[in-house]
C-alpha cells in the first residue's frame, strides 16, 4: 500500500465528501443530496473488494467481508468523524476526519476539477469530471448519475516511473429511504481502548 499515497488520499477524498460540495464552487464536485444503497467494487494490482454502500445526504456506511471477518465503516461528515467497526469484539474505533485529513496532507486546494461533459454508462445519463492533482502525481475522471451519485471512478497515481491504478465502479444502485440507524454506532459497543490506556494498564506478570 505505500506505493499508492497519493491515489490513496484522493480516493478518501473522494468517497468520503471532502471534495463534494452543496456549493457552486467550480473546484467542488457535486454532492448526492439523496438517499441510496448499492455494491462498490474496488480493483487495483494488489487485487479487488466489494462493499455495500449506504448512503444518507453525505453520511455513508461501508460494510465489506475481509479474511472471514466483517468490516464496517460509518462516515459522518457533519460531525467530522468516522467509526470503525468491530462487530466480533463489539468495539469501534472514532477517527477526527479533520485531523485524519490534515495528518495525510490531502486538501480540496491540491486538485483541480473540471467538468468533461456528459456519457452513457449501462444505459445511464452520467456527468464526467476530470480530477488531477496538482503536483501531477494522480489523477483521472469520475462519473455521476443524475442524481451526483459517483457511479465510477478511474484513478492513476505516478511515482517516479511506477504507475498504479485503482477503479470503482457501483452496481446495484438503488436510490431510496434508508434506516437512520445504520448511521448511528450500534448499542451495546465499546470504545477500543487507546494504545496509552493500554500501556498504563498492563501489568507484567
Amino acid at each position: 500500500m505505500k506505493q499508492l499515497p497519493h491515489l490513496f488520499t484522493l480516493f478518501f477524498s473522494l468517497t468520503t465528501g471532502l471534495l463534494f460540495s452543496h456549493s457552486s464552487n467550480a473546484n467542488n464536485i457535486p454532492a448526492p443530496d439523496t438517499e441510496y444503497s448499492g455494491v462498490r467494487q474496488v480493483v487495483m494490482a494488489e487485487g479487488s473488494f466489494t462493499q455495500t454502500v449506504h448512503h444518507s445526504h453525505g453520511k455513508e456506511r461501508n460494510e465489506m467481508q475481509m479474511e472471514g471477518m466483517s468490516m464496517i465503516s460509518i462516515i459522518r461528515p457533519d460531525k467530522n468523524i468516522a467509526w470503525q467497526l468491530m462487530p466480533m469484539q463489539k468495539m469501534y474505533m472514532e477517527v477526527d476526519m479533520k485531523s485524519a485529513n490534515k495528518m495525510s496532507g490531502n486538501a480540496p486546494d491540491d486538485v483541480t476539477i473540471e467538468k468533461v461533459g456528459s456519457e452513457t454508462l449501462d444505459g445511464m445519463n452520467t456527468t464526467k469530471y476530470k480530477i488531477l492533482m496538482k503536483d501531477k502525481s494522480a489523477g483521472g475522471f469520475i462519473w455521476l448519475s443524475p442524481e451526483n451519485i459517483p457511479v465510477k471512478m478511474d484513478f492513476l497515481s505516478k511515482e517516479g516511473k511506477n504507475k498504479n491504478r485503482v477503479t470503482m465502479t457501483l452496481k446495484n444502485l438503488k436510490v431510496e429511504p434508508q434506516e437512520a440507524a445504520l448511521f448511528e454506532l450500534p448499542p451495546g459497543y465499546q470504545p477500543m481502548p487507546s494504545m496509552g490506556n493500554m500501556m498504563k494498564n498492563f501489568k507484567p506478570q
